[in-house]
């Protein structure tokens, strides 16, 4: 294996060095959620005579407006920009349930493909314009669907995942997830996402895994791509103003 190829094998496996380094500067969709939060602004005459004139609201002089950026968008951005100037991507929070998570992953997979008998294979991550990109877990072979994977170290959060019936569901109770698959269909062009959650503690089969079939929803996609534009916008913004 030359030079090259190896540059190749390493970036493609998730996790690695140079896997983390590719995502330098880019928003990703693991963390598109905190794009989609709407920030404040104060309101305008209009609005301000609109309030109600007693109770909740009466007093307040900030509305939410989508187009604003959030104080979790605005750090994101930030994190960012940083990526940028150092070449290197902000170093991952370790804690024993991620560790668990990565741990778990090749066998909650492999369960997928039992109950399922759809296989898979591992992809890397994928750029989406010059700012952006994913890498789901899996991609189903020979089918335009993706898999994302969840484990969790807590075997009441797998009750809590139970609990989900679809994709509404998840974006109500997990939008973090939610927004992670939207965006990596958006990412790949792909027709489905499935979301599993599984737990191999569990004593019978039908509560190890919870299986929800994630459908690209084009409003949603649009309103990340819209998101996606004003973050790219302050991002170069502050590059150039760094200059």
């Amino acid at each position: 294996m030359d030079a090259f190829e190896k540059a190749l094998a390493e970036m493609s496996e998730q996790g690695s060095g140079m896997w983390h380094d590719v995502r330098a500067g880019r928003f990703t969709a693991s963390e598109i959620w905190k794009l989609m939060e709407s920030g404040s602004r104060l309101m305008t005459e209009a609005e301000l005579k609109a309030r109600p004139k007693s109770g909740p609201g009466s007093k307040s002089k900030y509305i939410e407006d989508a187009s604003c950026l959030s104080k979790t968008t605005q750090t994101y951005i930030r994190t960012k920009v940083a990526e940028t100037l150092t070449g290197h991507a902000a170093e991952p929070v370790f804690s024993r349930a991620t560790e668990y998570g990565d741990e778990m992953e090749p066998f909650a997979a492999q369960y997928f493909t039992e109950r399922t008998g759809m296989e898979f294979e591992i992809v890397s991550f994928v750029p989406y314009t010059d700012h952006a990109g994913g890498s789901p877990d899996r991609k189903i072979k020979g089918k335009n669907e993706l898999l994302e994977i969840k484990c969790p170290y807590n075997s009441a959060n797998q009750v809590d995942y139970l609990m989900l019936t679809d994709q509404w569901d998840l974006k109500r109770e997990y939008p973090e997830y939610y927004w992670q698959c939207m965006a990596n269909m958006l990412f790949f062009g792909a027709d489905l996402c499935h979301f599993i959650t599984y737990d191999p503690r569990m004593i019978e089969d039908k509560h190890k895994m919870t299986h929800i079939k994630i459908k690209p929803i084009e409003e949603d996609q649009q309103l990340i791509i819209t998101k996606l534009g004003t973050a790219v916008k302050e991002k170069l913004a502050l590059l150039n103003l760094l200059k």
